[in-house]
């Protein structure tokens, strides 16, 4: 490793030369290209460990993709990309895959639903800080609906919006997602999940008391759903703007979600 001081100042590539910045410090750091090419990569038995590796981690993402999915209806609301701690999730759920050779280890969110539970979008601002009630949620799978209690609100003491907007609502989804399997070949996903349903509230006054709600949601297919399929709602809270008298917009990247529950 050495470290340009005078003369040509430059970052990227510059034939087998590779130069970059790091955090912290104001110098740039030159090192030379190495490493194993794409060829042994694929090729050589000392990588075995790395392809399996590789195999595995495609599979955690075809899992993330799908929840992700699922969670479209809210992800405007996160406040970090949540992405990678979702294919974090996914491989902490492959790795209790004890009969699945190294490699080919299923994500079976099936049986491992329940640690969906609770995933949050956002870091700052969390749902569970910014409604202090818990929300009832039941999903029943033979009929392929989900019926969500909203609670009676009461501005400061179970709702605390931290954010300066007049308006609020909910935003509610759900969705499939499919467990992922190695085909023998590679991962493969699903093909053709369903995009999910989703519901919102009126826009509600946030200094203004809000009775209990009942919001129930269908899906539209249910030839899709089996045993392999996790049943996943998701919940987030919107914030507005007042437009005109009569319409009220969004704001953008301003709220909070989770995933609610599953079954």
């Amino acid at each position: 490793m050495a470290f340009l001081t005078d003369g040509i100042n430059f970052t990227g590539s510059l034939g087998k030369l590779s130069a970059y910045k790091v955090r912290g410090s104001d110098k740039i750091i030159v090192r030379t290209k190495g490493g194993a090419t794409k060829a042994q990569i694929r090729q050589s038995p000392v990588f075995e460990r790395t392809r399996e590796n590789n195999t595995e981690f495609a599979g955690c993402g075809y899992a993330a993709k799908n929840i992700r999915q699922v969670l479209y209806p809210v992800k405007h609301l996160a406040d970090y990309n949540f992405t990678p701690m979702l294919v974090k999730l996914a491989k902490s759920i492959q790795l209790l895959d004890t009969t699945g050779d190294r490699g080919q280890r299923s994500i079976d969110l099936s049986r491992h639903r329940y640690l969906l539970e609770g995933f949050q979008l956002n870091r700052k601002n969390t749902f569970d800080s910014v409604l202090r009630h818990p929300v009832q949620c039941t999903i029943e799978r033979e009929t392929g609906t989900a019926e969500v209690q909203l609670p009676g609100l009461l501005p400061g003491l179970n709702l605390l919006l931290p954010w300066q907007y007049p308006f609020f609502r909910f935003v509610i989804t759900f969705g499939i997602v499919a467990d992922i399997g190695f085909n023998g070949i590679n991962y493969r996903n699903a093909e053709n999940q369903p995009l999910p349903v989703s519901a919102r509230t009126e826009w509600q006054l946030v200094k203004q008391h809000s009775e209990a709600q009942r919001i129930l949601l269908a899906l539209t297919d249910l030839g899709l759903l089996n045993d392999d399929s996790t049943l996943l709602v998701g919940i987030g809270i919107e914030m507005g703007m007042p437009v005109t008298d009569l319409v009220i917009e969004r704001v953008r990247y301003v709220g909070c979600g989770k995933v609610l529950v599953t079954g």
